[in-house]
């Protein structure tokens, strides 16, 4: 199993060769990565979050720009022997219009050499990528290379079939945050779904039958099922649904670390898809 070092559950590892990003949909208003990255330039002076971020009205928002990392957190990959689970991007986005395909074709590239990792590459611009593909010259993607895109609610269900157009080894939906019902799923060619309520500060409510709906809709796909955090505990259906206190549900439901409980119906959901043994994130 291999050593975690992020608190994202359903991974092992964050990777950044680039950094920095923009406001897509709704999914992006509580951004924990806006606040990070603000506080990587202002506090701690990493210069490839220099102008990432700035702040309006008191609010810490995305500027558009993006900049690759240094050439050490680019070859970062190789350094690591041990078969893992690696999310990548989780500071950018890796079909964002504003990174340069260079740095996506180095990026590639350390993938296909680090060929005993399994990268999750993640986006909300799944319409990015087949035109990006066509424009750098490549016809597929490394078979290491897990492929999803971020769907909060039903105004961007349509991501999923965009995305089940483009060929990858897996393909994956994170519905997290989930904002509102996202309705009937097109889930034709998806291999994995995640979903989580939101988390941290301005978490916004959702309803726990959102979690349960998600499982069936996913299982009658034939897919893999993850299910991460209601979030907040009063998402928590134990206390919404069955009248506990904050204390008695986390008791029975610590799995989350205090992010709202994680359990549906009952069971956890930490379901992988096809994920060889040596690679499973802790």
């Amino acid at each position: 199993m291999a050593k975690q070092t992020t608190e994202i559950s359903w991974t092992n590892h964050t990777w950044n060769p680039f950094v920095g990003c923009s406001i897509k949909s709704a999914g992006c208003t509580n951004c924990y990565a806006m606040r990070q990255a603000y506080r990587l330039e202002h506090a701690f002076g990493f210069p490839a979050y220099q102008g990432t971020t700035r702040m309006v009205n008191g609010n810490i928002v995305w500027t558009g720009k993006v900049n690759r990392s240094s050439d050490a957190k680019m070859r970062e990959p190789a350094r690591k022997p041990d078969p893992a689970l690696i999310f990548v991007n989780s500071m950018s986005d890796f079909w964002h219009e504003a990174a340069d395909d260079r740095w996506r074709h180095e990026a590639l590239q350390v993938m296909r050499d680090a060929s005993q990792h399994r990268f999750q590459v993640l986006t909300k611009r799944p319409e990015n990528i087949a035109p990006i593909m066509t424009r750098m010259g490549i016809t597929s993607l490394p078979d290491n290379l897990w492929l999803g895109c971020t769907l909060e609610d039903h105004r961007v269900a349509d991501r999923a079939p965009i995305l089940a157009r483009v060929p990858a080894r897996i393909r994956f939906l994170s519905i997290e945050p989930i904002t509102a019902q996202v309705g009937k799923l097109n889930l034709d060619g998806i291999h994995w779904v995640i979903g989580g309520g939101e988390s941290g500060p301005g978490c916004r409510p959702m309803d726990p039958e959102w979690a349960a709906d998600l499982r069936d809709q996913t299982l009658r796909a034939g897919a893999a099922y993850f299910w991460k955090q209601y979030g907040h505990y009063k998402n928590n259906p134990l206390v919404v649904q069955q009248g506990m206190t904050h204390e008695e549900a986390e008791r029975l439901d610590p799995v989350s670390n205090g992010k709202g409980g994680a359990l549906v119906e009952g069971r956890l959901w930490r379901d992988f898809p096809e994920l060889p043994a040596q690679a499973k994130a802790a």
